[in-house]
């Protein structure tokens, strides 16, 4: 007789395969937030058979999250999201190995968080963790880790992973800067010229009214989007995937006002 696991992933298995679910039930992805994209990516990842996962958030749910965050609901209001994110997965697969930070990331156990994992999924909201952040790049080398890094905005999505052996969030934030008009908006001129402008307008409106405007879309688009990327870096050397990850100088835009999914490279534009 079938396994609860076996069967929730038998729709999975044929294009996977037993080479593809064992390297994804084997690997431990770490995830630094479970808002509106990774809340949604981690619930993608596990329901494709990822069976290891550290997940820092220290977040409650309230009511404006109910427009973009997969598991707000009214049910959930004014509950932690770890301790609801906790329910579903193990819901979904009881064999599931999850530790937590319920603190969420701090400088103080970070490199705890990172230990031992083999895909760092950073997505804390873009206003909070600075310190954490600026620390990314160290750990990485450190641990030997890929960031994934994802952002919902208007009705797509924007990813910017980083690998380090190749290039690191401080050389590509550097060129993005160079490459933008002066001003400071959320959002650099050079990545937003990728969007519908209308889209970009109404959310600089909705920033100068002090809403960090977003969509049930744009939210859906950067949980699939992401998870499908960490998806093809714990897959890679399976046979199951016919492409390396996307990361920097290399990143990806999906704008479905535009109706278009693109692959940059900063570099060159």
């Amino acid at each position: 007789m079938q396994t609860a696991v076996q069967e929730f992933l038998n729709r999975t298995e044929p294009f996977l395969g037993p080479e593809g679910l064992d390297a994804l039930a084997s690997q431990t992805v770490a995830i630094a937030g479970l808002g509106g994209v990774g809340g949604g990516a981690f619930l993608a990842l596990v329901r494709c058979g990822c069976s290891s996962f550290h997940l820092a958030e220290n977040g409650i749910f309230d009511p404006p999250d109910m427009n973009r965050q997969a598991a707000a609901f009214g049910h959930s209001m004014d509950r932690p999201k770890l301790e609801v994110y906790l329910e579903l997965a193990r819901s979904i697969n009881p064999d599931i190995r999850i530790k937590t930070w319920p603190e969420g990331t701090q400088p103080d156990n970070i490199d705890d968080f990172l230990q031992g994992t083999d895909a760092y999924v950073g997505v804390i909201d873009a206003e909070k963790g600075a310190e954490v952040k600026a620390m990314s790049p160290g750990l990485q080398k450190r641990h030997h880790v890929p960031l994934f890094c994802c952002a919902a905005f208007g009705f797509g999505a924007l990813m910017i992973n980083y690998h380090p052996d190749i290039m690191m969030q401080d050389e590509f934030d550097s060129l993005v800067r160079a490459k933008s008009s002066p001003g400071g908006d959320l959002i650099p001129s050079v990545l937003a010229s990728h969007f519908n402008p209308s889209v970009v307008d109404r959310f600089k409106q909705g920033v100068s009214r002090g809403i960090m405007s977003t969509t049930a879309i744009g939210g859906l688009a950067s949980n699939a989007l992401l998870a499908n990327e960490v998806l093809v870096h714990l897959l890679q050397g399976t046979g199951v995937v016919e492409r390396e990850p996307v990361f920097a100088p290399e990143y990806a835009t999906l704008d479905f006002m535009n109706l278009e999914m693109k692959v940059h490279d900063m570099t060159q534009e």
